[in-house]
C-alpha cells in the first residue's frame, strides 16, 4: 500500500504566516505599551530601606568619630549585605556577585600600598543579617578584622519608551528603532566599625546611575543595573579610601585612582 502524504497548500502557509505575524506584533505592542513613560525612581523609599537620613552629612563637615586614631596598618573585614524582600517596582535587592567584591577590593588597593591596610577580605556568613552589627563585629574578631566595612544597597530600574517608540508597530522597527530606554539607580551605603571599641563611621551614601538604550527586544535591564552597580561600588570605594586615610593620620590623596 501506497501512503499519500498532502502537502500544505499555497493558503494554508499564508494563513499561518499571518498569525505568526499578528501574533508578533501583538507581543511588540503590549512589549513597548508596558513601559509607556518614565516613572522616575522612589530616591525616598530606598533611602528609607537603607536607613539613609534624608540630609546627608556635607563632606566637609567634621565627623564625629575623626578624633579616633587607628593604629596602622590594621586589617579591614568586608561585609556585603542583602535583604530579604521581593523585589518591587520601585525597589530591588542588590544581588552582589563575586565580580562586585572583587572590584570593591581592587578599589581599597590604594590603602594596601600607602601600608594604611595590612589586608582586605571579604567576610562570606550566609546567617549574618546586615542590621544586626553587633554579630557582624564578632564575626569580623573571628577572622582577625581589626576593622569591618559593612556594604549595603538597592537598586530600582526605569524602563520607557523614547520618541522612537511610534514606529514599533511595524514589527521590524521593534528590532531597528531605539525606543525603549532603561534607566538603572543603584544606591550603595557603607560605615566602618570598630572590631574591639565602640569607633564607627557615620553611614555614607553613594549613588550609580547608568542608561541603556535600543530596539525593545534587545534593551536589558540587567545590562544598566551592572553599570550602575560599577559606578556605586567605584564610588563607596573612592569614599572608604579617603575616610580611611583622614581616620589613620594620612593625607588625603589628590587624585583618588580609579578603575574601570
Amino acid at each position: 500500500m501506497v501512503h499519500q502524504f498532502n502537502q500544505p497548500t499555497e493558503g494554508v502557509v499564508k494563513e499561518a504566516m499571518v498569525q505568526l505575524l499578528i501574533i508578533a506584533t501583538s507581543f511588540i505592542v503590549a512589549l513597548s505599551a508596558g513601559c509607556a513613560s518614565s516613572q522616575g525612581f522612589d530616591r525616598r523609599a530606598m533611602n528609607k530601606a537603607l536607613h539613609v537620613e534624608p540630609t546627608p552629612i556635607p563632606e566637609s563637615q567634621p565627623l564625629a568619630s575623626q578624633s579616633v586614631h587607628l593604629p596602622t596598618p590594621f586589617r579591614l573585614g568586608i561585609f556585603f549585605a542583602s535583604h530579604d524582600f521581593p523585589n518591587r517596582q520601585s525597589i530591588r535587592k542588590v544581588e552582589w556577585l563575586a565580580r562586585d567584591r572583587d572590584q570593591l577590593l581592587r578599589e581599597l588597593a590604594p590603602l594596601q600600598n600607602t601600608h594604611v591596610l595590612q589586608e582586605a577580605f571579604v567576610l562570606t556568613d550566609a546567617t549574618l543579617q546586615g542590621e544586626d552589627i553587633r554579630r557582624i563585629r564578632q564575626a569580623g574578631a573571628r577572622h582577625g578584622a581589626d576593622v569591618v566595612l559593612i556594604v549595603d544597597g538597592l537598586a530600582s530600574v526605569d524602563r520607557y519608551n523614547n520618541r522612537f517608540a511610534w514606529l514599533y508597530p511595524t514589527l521590524i522597527a521593534a528590532y531597528l528603532a531605539p525606543g525603549t530606554e532603561s534607566d538603572a539607580l543603584v544606591m550603595i551605603t557603607g560605615s566602618l566599625w570598630a572590631v574591639h571599641s565602640d569607633w564607627h563611621t557615620p553611614l555614607q551614601a553613594v549613588e550609580g546611575h547608568s542608561t541603556v538604550k535600543g530596539a525593545a527586544v534587545f534593551v536589558e535591564d540587567a545590562a544598566a543595573l551592572q553599570e550602575a552597580r560599577q559606578q556605586a561600588i567605584r564610588a563607596i570605594g573612592s569614599r572608604m579610601v579617603e575616610e580611611l586615610r583622614l581616620f589613620t593620620g594620612h593625607a588625603p590623596l589628590a587624585h583618588p585612582p580609579r578603575r574601570e
